[in-house]
């Protein structure tokens, strides 16, 4: 048999038995393996052997996989119920037991098709909150509404670290425990607060440590025992692997030379060499803490200050000149020791290893940070409870202790383990440890053979969110030692579904080859699992390789720009995408795309801050809210809405540095040597912006700068509706985090836009897409290009405290601290510099791995572009960077660049080289001279029918809404969606009780105090309207979706939507609503409502095709108006049929 046939074999059997429901398994699905479908079938296997559907709980860890999980089921009971053919024969095998559930259905009444929402397929977040929130007293999470990530949640921490400053001011421990922590990193606040948000970040980890707090010395001994218990066990599993590698090729020969080498330098008198204590007939060294001095000398004896393996030894070695037998045999040995993988490295670790303890100074510091944390943790929660808001951790910590112990556990535990007889886990190498401990809580009365099972499914060479505290040795130890006390059997998928034949093959051949030789769950290795290609594969697939030398970022983008062509002239029906570790990679190519007019679809590559339009939005905000800022005031001054010339600019501010630009401008002698022409646009531009220059508290920030924006001309620069979106994404950004009409920090503004990634919008007939390679998991094309192979990422920086939590095989987790100091101190510490390089080797396999996603998203071809740098004036060829993903790929492109660089150095010298540097002055773009802000903004839309006479004095009056009425907007739009899911009975709704978690919500969205007035009536009469308003009760009461998520091909193009709310009538016919929280405070609400519904009719005909694809149903489409209490249908249907 083929080694293919072999495989195909293997996944075969895999197969079928995942399916068996009395076993438990952990199967690993390689890349393309069908994991999803496989996850359907044993959920429908299930369903058909439960007595109710909520029996079988289903976790995954994105709202997406959730909603495709949901909507594939459904769907399948749907095609089996209405005797739809199925094409494939693992299709066929679905619809089987699809059959059999449709069946107990029927039998059991449970109307699954009609009620989905019986089915539990929830995502560890969500169904963590559930936990929290059916115990809220006892789990600690009590009403917060609202769980927040990323640059919100940061604002948060900053703030509670920062919070703690105010124990200086009383006199008690705490204010010790701040001040010695202060003193210790010179008064050095932002490190202070630094260190305190990095534990806030990850507090779920410090537990085991902190608990509550450190109350007394006891305390305190315990967990420096325990700290440095940690150390030594990191230090003797390290020296066990040390010698579980070496002992096979030197036990024999190593230690009598070491005795040799040892008695030579004892005569010597160098009683104090590392290998002079080495005993007659010692043999090698144990993995002990006492042996760790030897270790080290065995790694002089045969390593050199490099960490290369030594070529020779002189007698300050131990080897005397007149000895050369001895010599000679120690180089054999070490010879033999080079084909040994791995042993090197870790030679070489053994001098990075740390002594196995703190000194006295280390460690009192490090116990008054261990005392603090509770306090943060304090206020932090304070925070929360002010606001209504929390984070993930506190979400996981309190479900964690709403469950109890394995061995005392909650009642929520008790109650789940009553109801829950299957679980399934989706993406289990996603993992985090506080995730994986929740599973065994989750499972603790379970028991062997008792009936119930456990499924867990992911592949591990996918594991690539490390950032997020995946810890991908959790599925190894979960497939080694089970989740509990129950064992899983391993399967392993071997059929790759989705590459070409060829692809699969030097897939194989490459990634065996970059990924480690065997699995190591605390140094997160993960060998490669070898696939096979399907039958109708064979002979498809095809990776190659763009060599390129010297290359600049614009040379490198103009060849990937000919591989796009390329791809995109293949096949007009195929996708391509380009895959990027960072959006900076393709910072070059994207400009060139559009003056290719290549269209293309940029999934959250770009930030905010990279867009012209919000570029100018920053300066205008800092500038109103800082009038000393000076570069806000100059950027302003040269954008197109002023115009200057930089000669008008440099003679304003020409020496003077201590006067603010809006005081220069009042210097009729500085104003008097600008040019007219700058001098006329100076004045417009002040006297246009002049009525928004001070803070407004009733008016607030967002509408301040939104105003200002519009007094200087900022609309007539946007050129579609999308720069228009990345406005309004900005406006509400300010709004989050403005105070009083202003910003308390400038800083938070560019933290919060860092965070906000674009996606463009894609027409029907864009089959580009550019995204990163974090974003590229669980998605599949035609075509895939990697760019930029050659060039590394910026790192991302250090962190002011290192730690680690290292998993054993038996499931427990031991946490190694490295001391607390200012970073030049910590960088000579062998401990910190020991956890270093241990992260350092995470984040390199992480990154394989990442390579390995990347790689294995292509269908048909594959493309790797990415440059190497000459040497010898272009005469032969350097290695790659070493942070590259090219440099791991090198072993097998290596020959590619050697074949290019023979054509590349041949061409050069044909064309010589050229240091020319050419500067060209930037190109002014302005408005014109004479623009003034419109008087009167005509509708755009069909034309409307005349006035009635009653109101033919009156003009139609739409405007932009202020802020306030925006986030009441948002906030109404959050009632109707718990309202439509049953999360509050619509009946028992009464809008003054609401009232409090309103105003948590407006905090939260930051409404300033002195609208939260206002925003909390506008709300409690929109729900009192909307209680009143029999057509808006039908559409929140009775069957259908709420917040339903979707995804599917329109027009040849791949979209995903949420739509607000399915209603189904008594008629059959199936309502696609979409909320639209606008207000109109004009005339003519009728023109106001036509012209909304034109403005979202394609909106609805997306959502249309999406859902009618899904359900099968009649489809109508409508607007609601919350705040308004107004239906409005929506005519797609003749749209449709244009089309």
């Amino acid at each position: 048999m083929t080694a293919d046939s072999i495989l195909l074999e293997k996944d075969i059997t895999a197969r079928h038995d995942a399916l068996d429901v009395g076993r438990s398994f952990i199967v690993q699905a390689p890349a393309g393996s069908g994991k999803t479908e496989l996850l359907i079938q044993r959920y429908l296997a299930l369903l058909a052997v439960v007595e109710c559907p909520e029996e079988v709980l289903a976790i995954t860890f994105t709202r997406k996989a959730a909603e495709e999980m949901r909507v594939r089921v459904i769907d399948a009971l749907r095609k089996s119920r209405d005797g739809i053919e199925p094409d494939t024969q693992h299709e066929k095998l679905t619809q089987t037991l699809a059959n059999a559930v449709l069946t107990c259905d029927v039998r059991n009444d449970w109307q699954l098709i009609e009620s989905p929402g019986r089915m539990r397929i929830d995502t560890v977040d969500a169904f963590s909150a559930g936990i929290a929130r059916s115990l809220p007293l006892g789990s600690g999470l009590g009403g917060a509404d609202t769980t927040i990530a990323d640059a919100e949640i940061l604002t948060i921490y900053r703030e509670a670290a920062a919070a703690t400053l105010d124990y200086l001011a009383v006199d008690n421990a705490a204010a010790g425990n701040v001040e010695q922590i202060l003193v210790h990193l010179d008064n050095n606040v932002a490190l202070y607060v630094a260190y305190l948000v990095q534990m806030l970040a990850s507090r779920e980890q410090w537990l085991d440590i902190t608990g509550s707090g450190i109350r007394t010395s006891a305390d305190g001994d315990a967990a420096r025992r325990q700290l440095e218990a940690n150390i030594t066990d990191v230090v003797q599993r390290h020296l066990a692997a040390v010698l579980s590698l070496l002992a096979p090729v030197a036990a024999k020969d190593l230690p009598h030379l070491l005795e040799y080498a040892a008695y030579n330098l004892q005569k010597e008198g160098k009683t104090e060499h590392r290998l002079a204590g080495f005993a007659k007939d010692g043999g090698l060294p144990a993995a002990k803490i006492s042996d760790q001095g030897r270790w080290l000398g065995i790694a002089d004896l045969l390593l050199t200050r490099n960490g290369e393996w030594r070529k020779r030894v002189t007698k300050n070695d131990g080897f005397p000149v007149d000895n050369k037998e001895a010599k000679t045999e120690l180089i054999e040995v070490i010879t033999a020791m080079r084909n040994v993988p791995g042993l090197q490295t870790s030679l070489a670790r053994c001098r990075l290893l740390p002594e196995p303890r703190y000194d006295d100074g280390q460690w009192k510091v490090l116990l008054a940070l261990f005392e603090l944390l509770p306090l943060a943790v304090a206020e932090l929660r304070r925070i929360f409870g002010e606001r209504g808001i929390t984070d993930h951790n506190e979400v996981a910590i309190s479900a964690a202790r709403a469950l109890g112990s394995s061995d005392d556990p909650g009642e929520i535990a008790m109650m789940l383990d009553y109801q829950v007889q299957h679980l399934l886990v989706d993406e289990m190498q996603d993992t985090s440890i506080a995730q994986y401990d929740l599973l065994r809580k989750l499972t603790a009365g379970w028991s062997p053979n008792d009936g119930r099972t456990i499924f867990c499914v992911g592949d591990p060479m996918q594991s690539i969110y490390r950032f997020r505290d995946a810890e991908v040795g959790e599925f190894l130890i979960a497939r080694e030692g089970g989740i509990g006390s129950v064992q899983l059997e391993a399967l392993t998928l071997r059929q790759n579904f989705r590459s070409g034949e060829n692809l699969v093959h030097w897939f194989n051949t490459v990634f065996s080859q970059i990924m480690p030789l065997r699995d190591d769950v605390r140094a997160g290795a993960i060998s490669y699992t070898e696939s096979t290609p399907t039958a109708d594969k064979i002979g498809q697939g095809k990776c190659q390789v763009h060599p390129l030398f010297d290359a600049d970022p614009e040379q490198e983008a103009m060849v990937t720009l000919d591989v796009i062509r390329e791809c995109l002239a293949a096949d007009e029906t195929d996708d391509v995408t380009v895959l990027v570790r960072s959006r900076a990679q393709v910072a070059a190519l994207l400009p060139e795309l559009r003056r290719e007019q290549i269209k293309y679809q940029a999934v959250e590559i770009e930030c905010l801050t990279d867009v012209p339009e919000i570029i100018e939005l920053i300066a205008l905000t800092r500038a109103l809210c800082h009038e000393d800022d000076r570069l806000a005031w100059l950027t302003l001054l040269r954008s197109p809405a002023v115009g200057m010339m930089w000669a008008d600019i440099h003679a304003l501010v020409r020496d003077d540095d201590r006067q603010t630009v809006p005081e220069l401008v009042k210097n009729h002698d500085k104003v008097a040597t600008l040019s007219p022409d700058g001098q006329q646009r100076l004045a417009l531009f002040f006297d246009r912006i002049a009525p928004f220059r001070h803070a407004n508290r009733v008016r607030g920030l967002q509408e301040q700068v939104e105003l200002a924006w519009h007094a200087i001309g900022g609309p007539t620069l946007l050129a579609d509706d999308e720069q228009l979106e990345n406005v309004y994404r900005y406006l509400e950004t300010i709004s989050r985090i403005s105070e009083a009409g202003t910003l308390r920090d400038v800083r938070e503004l560019e933290y919060r836009l860092d965070e906000e990634r674009l996606t463009g919008s894609a027409s029907s007939d864009c089959r580009l897409r550019v995204m990163t390679m974090h974003k590229a998991k669980g998605l599949q094309f035609d075509h895939v290009i990697l760019p930029s192979l050659g060039r590394s990422v910026r790192g991302s920086s250090k962190a002011v405290l290192s730690w680690l939590n290292l998993p054993d095989s038996e499931g427990r987790n031991e946490m190694i601290i490295s001391p607390v100091g200012p970073r030049a101190a910590l960088e000579n510490d062998p401990l910190h510099r020991f956890i270093e390089e241990i992260d350092k080797d995470k984040n390199r396999m992480e990154l394989d791995r990442l390579l390995y996603v990347s790689c294995t998203r292509a269908k048909k071809t594959l493309h790797l572009v990415g440059s190497v740098r000459t040497v010898k004036e272009g005469e032969s060829l350097s290695r790659p960077d070493n942070r590259s993903l090219l440099s791991r790929l090198w072993p097998v492109v290596e020959s590619d660049y050697e074949r290019g660089f023979r054509t590349h150095s041949h061409i050069v010298r044909e064309n010589e080289w050229t240091d020319e540097v050419l500067f060209v002055e930037p190109e002014l773009w302005r408005m014109t001279q004479d623009w003034n802000p419109p008087v009167n903004v005509s509708i755009p839309g069909p034309e409307r029918s005349q006035p009635t006479a009653t109101d033919e004095d009156k003009p139609v009056d739409y405007y932009w809404v202020g802020s306030a009425a925006r986030h009441a907007g948002t906030i109404v739009h959050r009632w109707l969606h718990r309202i439509s899911e049953k999360r509050l009975d619509i009946e028992n709704v009464i809008p003054e009780r609401q009232t409090a978690i309103t105003r948590r919500w407006a905090t939260g969205l930051g409404v300033p105090p002195a609208e939260l007035k206002g925003v909390c009536k506008r709300v409690e009469e929109a729900l009192r309207g909307i209680l009143g308003d029999a057509k808006g009760c039908w559409v929140l009461h009775g069957e259908g979706y709420a917040e339903m998520a979707l995804s599917g091909i329109v027009d040849g193009h791949l979209e995903s939507v949420v739509i607000d709310r399915v209603r189904v009538d008594a008629d059959g016919t199936h309502w696609v609503i979409d909320y639209k929280t606008s207000t109109h405070e004009g005339s003519d609400l009728q023109g106001f409502l036509d012209q909304e519904a034109d403005r979202y009719r394609a909106q609805l005909m997306r959502y249309t095709s999406l859902y009618s694809a899904f359900s099968g149903a009649p489809v109508k489409t409508a607007l609601y108006f919350p705040l308004l209490q107004e239906f409005r249908e929506v005519n797609c249907s003749a749209h449709l049929g244009e089309k």
